[in-house]
């Protein structure tokens, strides 16, 4: 295709693509490739975070932005709304004036404009989705007219997305959700009602309501809450302003009022939040130690197994300062005198919150991304997160080229926890949050059914006689470090249930280490670099 905006002709190379869905608050990184991007966004709400994109509107159905080579911006769902989106890779080919018949990677072209709002997003879904198709279908013999048929598919989507570039971005610019947003970022210190932002946008306000929800994955006065507090942290952390004061500057002529609705939506009140700000964060916790460090918060002490983890699994030197807990009692944490407790359990609010101001967050309630920004939020390191977020999105992409050659697309992989009595197989937490959400294998179709029902889906008890229904052709296999475990395993392996496993038959099964077992953001990083040394162990047995 050529293209009309630059004197010399250009054409478009589609290199791949991916479909991504980020649950809410996760954040997804551009993978700093060589080519040209294009993010365009199919369902849910959130926002871009990137050097360039302080100005881009919010994310909604629709939405479209270009990036330049080498870009590694960060998308992000927003707070209760989850995120789906096509990432797609390409080359700008530009014409060598001296050659005519020689086109290279341009990487200093650009499109008429970086962000687009499509209104034909049926048809530009359509043709990402015969994309997406034959890019997972590309292990098989290429048929020289159906890579042209595709190529010529990825310039229909280019000129979809382009036709009349001016025009979209005025619709882009007046959609009155947006422009309701803008109005909020900076008038949310005034009054504001339902009914002032639905005049605002020229809507009832029920329509907007609708609308607004549809957009932005939650009601107008979630997010004018959700944003006043935002500002309020920030005054909070970074300045000295009375209480009074900070709730007059978000909104709230109540400071009492103001307090309540803080506490609902950030977790502590505004008096621990202030607390917390202080230079020197001494906290001590109780199942979160890793989320700590992965911000660069080093609890004064923390529960034993975890600190033991960290030593012996992730060899952190740091941890070596942290003092062992052996249970959460009141008599080992008082002499510690932290600034902060952190668990997950809320019984313990009770019985710490004379020690320090406490907070718990539930373990079950949200997955590792989830707890890692919801950590970040409350102690104001936002920045931090979303820094670990790119960082180990980069890190998935490398470990997924590595696994995508040596474990085909039509193979399954089924993951087992062998105990002393009990054989569990695993679903997205834990164990299988690294294979199955970051590596995107393929589960066999008994853990498929229970991920669709239950996305969140973590483990399933496994009798002896039903191992065939978990049945895989590749079997990454944890188990627990004692001799009963060891046994028990063995005993596995004897039976014909376990020798008829095709991946048994095929020598492909792969035995995890012990920091498989453990659910945080630093050894979901460890995870990934162990998965490429087993297989190449593997490869080499």
């Amino acid at each position: 295709m050529g293209d009309n905006h630059a004197e010399t002709t250009t054409f478009f190379l589609l290199k791949s693509i991916r479909q991504i869905a980020l649950p809410p608050n996760q954040a997804w990184s551009l993978p700093g490739c060589p080519e040209h991007a294009l993010l365009m966004i199919t369902e849910g709400s959130g926002y871009w975070q990137g050097d360039d994109t302080a100005s881009a509107p919010p994310l909604s159905s629709g939405s479209v932005r270009f990036f330049a080579p080498e870009a590694a911006d960060s998308i992000v769902a927003g707070r209760g709304a989850s995120l789906s989106f096509f990432a797609l890779f390409f080359d700008a080919l530009q014409q060598d004036m001296r050659q005519h018949n020689s086109y290279a990677p341009d990487g200093l072209w650009h499109p008429p404009a970086d962000s687009y709002h499509v209104q034909s997003l049926h048809v530009c879904l359509e043709l990402a989705r015969a994309l997406l198709a034959d890019h997972e279908h590309k292990h098989e013999v290429a048929n020289p007219l159906d890579m042209l048929q595709n190529q010529i598919r990825f310039q229909q989507l280019l000129l979809t997305i382009w036709e009349a570039p001016a025009a979209q971005a005025v619709v882009e610019s007046s959609h009155p959700i947006d422009q309701t947003l803008s109005y909020i970022h900076e008038h949310y210190a005034q009054s504001l009602s339902l009914a002032d932002l639905a005049n605002k946008a020229g809507l009832t306000p029920r329509y907007y309501t609708e609308l607004f929800k549809k957009n932005v994955g939650k009601s107008p006065i979630e997010y004018l809450t959700g944003y006043r507090m935002d500002q309020a942290k920030k005054l909070l952390w970074d300045s000295k302003k009375r209480l009074r004061e900070v709730a007059q500057l978000v909104g709230y002529e109540d400071e009492f009022y103001f307090s309540r609705r803080f506490k609902q939506q950030v977790g502590v009140s505004p008096t621990v939040f202030v607390k917390m700000s202080q230079r020197q964060i001494a906290p001590v916790t109780f199942q979160y130690t890793e989320y700590l460090m992965a911000l660069g918060i080093k609890p004064v002490g923390a529960q034993e197994d975890q600190v033991s983890h960290m030593r012996e699994q992730l060899r952190l030197q740091e941890a070596s300062d942290i003092i062992s807990l052996s249970k959460a009692c009141p008599d080992l944490i008082k002499p510690l005198q932290p600034s902060f407790i952190l668990t997950d359990y809320p019984k313990d609010c009770a019985a710490f919150s004379s020690i320090a101001p406490t907070c718990a967050l539930s373990w079950t309630d949200d997955d590792v991304f989830g707890h890692l920004q919801q950590i970040a939020d409350l102690f104001g390191q936002k920045d931090k997160a979303l820094l670990w977020f790119k960082q180990h999105e980069q890190k998935v992409q490398k470990t997924k080229r590595y696994v995508d050659a040596r474990i085909g697309k039509e193979e399954t992989v089924s993951i087992l926890n062998v105990r002393p009595a009990h054989t569990f197989a695993y679903g997205v937490r834990n164990l299988g949050h690294v294979l199955y959400k970051s590596l995107k294998l393929t589960p066999p179709p008994i853990i498929q059914d229970n991920i669709k029902r239950d996305p969140n889906f973590w483990a399933v008890p496994v009798q002896e006689h039903q191992l065939n229904a978990y049945a895989a052709d590749w079997l990454f296999v944890h188990i627990f470090d004692d001799d009963l475990s060891r046994a028990h395993f063995q005993a596995l392996t004897q039976r014909k249930e376990w020798q008829s496993i095709p991946a048994v038959q095929k020598g492909q099964v792969v035995l995890l280490g012990p920091v498989w077992f453990a659910y945080d953001p630093l050894s979901l990083d460890a995870q990934l670099d162990e998965a490429i040394q087993l297989l190449e162990q593997q490869k080499t047995s």
